[in-house]
């Protein structure tokens, strides 16, 4: 793994595979849909999808057919702090992605005739996600814990703010992306070298301004509790039960990661087994973790018959009652701490994978974390240290402890599903 920044701000990590005859490559902007800005939720969703409509030098048949004439793949997500253009080809054509990612990232052409139609694309997108219960029910989860902030709006936005976004809008957050004010990132992992690389991001990127990075973001203030229930024409009850949590700097993260892990992270986890395969009264459960800037949520999720709903959230009071009285036995931290490890190696064994890691880490962390530290960080993690994160981070199901509850159900369910 090495690292290089230019004298522009830009850092560039790399990390060699030998084995392999693939590279993967991403420009990460240190942009995502939390740093909107007020009234403009889905900008950057939208940048993403616009940037692909054409650049100054490239029509959009001609970038989707670039890298699939060699066998390559060209693709960007946006997330809540990011947004990364990437692409995965063969080591022969490393130069011919470098150039057209970089392409993508200074030279968008941005007009008016693309915006018209790609807002529609944007727009069928949140009309379909918001026809899908379990993808509704995690946009009311974000906005019933984070209410009005950045964090609370859809990624994609809504309907009302993309309709009023302008080809000015998208300008600005071009010209802001390239600023030294936003962090940019270049990741590459497979068959790489780190010189060539970086020769390349030198030359390509020169036009991305040096200057002081922006603030962070700001941490979320308290939050009282809140309940979002919307009434659907569906069969089934989706919700989410959420509390605020610990950012991706806080000391005990790992440990409430591990926690989580034996609560609802797979299918030997307590969620699971009382409640879907002892009980079958749920398709899905599981809990989650998530980790951000100044920022942080745990939550459970499931899927379940009207019927079953109260008995089901009944069941997860249960063992959430259960694990702040009891804890977990060593040989539950044995068994997350070998999930945890055996997990990261696997996630980590793709070339897109390592460049993902090295680009996320990098945003989220200031460096890179390789898989022998992340493998050692979960073995450090103590018994106290995982009674600590249960006792701070994981109350009772009740009013009160700061959880919110989101939920899609049936038209004419009034069952109260929060204590």
């Amino acid at each position: 793994m090495r690292s290089t920044t230019l004298p522009n701000g830009i850092t560039v990590l790399t990390e060699s595979m030998s084995a392999h005859r693939s590279a993967s490559i991403g420009i990460w902007l240190g942009l995502g849909s939390r740093h909107d800005p007020e009234g403009k939720a889905g900008l950057a969703h939208l940048y993403e999808h616009m940037v692909f409509k054409g650049t100054r030098t490239r029509s959009a048949p001609r970038i989707s057919r670039e890298l699939e004439e060699v066998g390559g793949h060209l693709n960007a997500f946006t997330s809540r702090e990011q947004t990364c253009f990437y692409a995965k080809i063969l080591d022969r054509d490393i130069d011919r992605a470098m150039d057209l990612l970089t392409d993508l990232v200074t030279g968008a052409r941005l007009s008016g005739s693309d915006l018209r139609k790609e807002r529609q694309v944007v727009l069928e997108e949140i009309r379909s996600c918001d026809d899908d219960p379990e993808e509704r029910v995690g946009d009311l989860f974000a906005e019933a814990l984070w209410a009005k902030q950045p964090l609370g709006a859809p990624i994609a936005g809504t309907v009302e703010s993309v309709s009023a976004l302008t080809v000015g809008d998208l300008r600005g957050h071009q010209e802001r992306s390239l600023s030294g004010e936003v962090p940019l990132v270049v990741t590459a992992a497979g068959a790489v070298d780190h010189d060539r690389i970086v020769e390349a991001a030198s030359r390509r990127l020169e036009s991305r301004k040096a200057g002081p990075r922006g603030r962070a973001p700001r941490s979320p203030g308290r939050r009282q509790e809140s309940r979002l229930v919307i009434e659907k024409d569906v069969s089934q009850v989706s919700l989410i039960l959420s509390r605020r949590s610990l950012s991706a700097s806080h000391p005990l993260r790992h440990a409430l990661g591990l926690v989580n892990l034996v609560l609802g992270g797979g299918m030997a986890s307590r969620l699971n087994q009382e409640i879907r395969e002892k009980r079958g009264m749920a398709y899905s459960v599981y809990s989650f973790a998530d980790h951000l800037q100044g920022a942080g949520a745990f939550g459970i999720g499931l899927g379940t018959e009207p019927g079953q709903a109260g008995k089901a959230v009944d069941l997860v009071a249960r063992e959430l009652r259960r694990l702040r009285q009891k804890g977990l036995s060593r040989r539950d931290l044995r068994f997350a701490k070998d999930y945890a490890a055996g997990s990261a190696v696997l996630a980590l064994e793709s070339s897109s994978a390592r460049m993902q890691n090295l680009g996320k880490c990098q945003l989220l962390y200031g460096r890179p974390l390789g898989i022998r530290e992340i493998i050692d960080t979960i073995e450090r993690v103590t018994p106290e240290d995982i009674q600590e994160a249960i006792d701070l981070e994981i109350p009772e199901l009740e009013s009160g402890n700061g959880w919110t509850l989101a939920a899609v159900v049936p038209e004419g369910f009034k069952e109260p599903l929060l204590p």
